[in-house]
């Protein structure tokens, strides 16, 4: 049986809810966990995807922030606020479904080295990989941790390091506490079966996605116990073209459970 896991940071879900309902429609998408949906939970366009046979939950907060998950299965497990400094902001919900626990996640943007922002985003960070060793183990669990990281974690995941080292999204301080989150046990389910250059947010200014001047800062992780399961892994750039998109495009990856 296929299964397919898809993230996307959607860049507000009232704004963007036909290109989503489309891209479901079209995909089969079995999971989407989302991003930066800012809308308050009671105003999430809930029944749009509930016509489509799908169950949801969300985490969400007005204007900012916030992730929702809807599923064609159901939840055998919810918890949100999981890695526990979130500081009111709405930014992850674990669930587990099909045996396989899923944790969506949207990282803090940073906004600049400078501010007391960096250091939340570096603490949120490093508190993720301690909730992780708390709570599972790395040789036996199949976790799967999804979402917008806000950092490119490799000099291919950035389309010029020169200009982009040492600012938000490519700072070292910010990578080297992404590697620290990765090396829990994960595996880069796209790096599997793309080594090439690929990004998955293009600012909305200067024609960045016309010249290709991108990030890849929007990622699936897979415990290594996943590894042989994943079967494909892609960004969809074909979203990103579309009539009033998000700045992000979906990652989707496809396992053989």
């Amino acid at each position: 049986m296929k299964f397919s896991i898809a993230t996307w940071n959607v860049n507000s879900i009232r704004a963007r809810i036909d290109n989503v309902v489309n891209f479901l429609k079209k995909n089969g998408t079995d999971v989407l966990c989302m991003q930066e949906t800012k809308v308050e939970d009671s105003l999430f366009p809930k029944e749009r995807f509930e016509q489509l046979g799908y169950y949801l939950t969300v985490f969400g907060q007005k204007r900012f922030n916030g992730v929702a998950i809807v599923s064609k299965l159901p939840f055998e497990e919810v918890r949100t606020n999981i890695v526990g400094n979130e500081k009111n902001q709405r930014r992850t919900i674990l669930s587990k479904i099909n045996g396989i626990t899923i944790i969506n996640s949207y990282f803090p943007n940073g906004q600049s080295p400078e501010s007391e922002n960096f250091q939340y985003k570096l603490d949120f960070i490093t508190g993720f990989r301690k909730y992780l060793d708390k709570h599972f183990d790395t040789n036996k669990d199949e976790l799967v941790i999804v979402g917008d990281f806000n950092v490119a974690k490799e000099e291919i995941d950035v389309y010029d390091t020169e200009s982009m080292e040492g600012k938000i999204g490519f700072h070292a301080k910010e990578r080297e506490a992404l590697n620290y989150l990765f090396d829990w046990g994960f595996v880069d389910a796209f790096r599997i079966f793309n080594k090439e250059q690929a990004f998955s947010w293009w600012d909305y200014r200067a024609l960045s996605f016309i010249k290709n001047t991108g990030l890849r800062i929007d990622y699936i992780w897979i415990s290594k116990k996943l590894k042989n399961r994943c079967v494909k892994c892609y960004i969809d750039r074909s979203e990103r073209k579309k009539q009033k998109p998000s700045d992000h495009a979906p990652v989707v990856a496809v396992f053989d459970i």
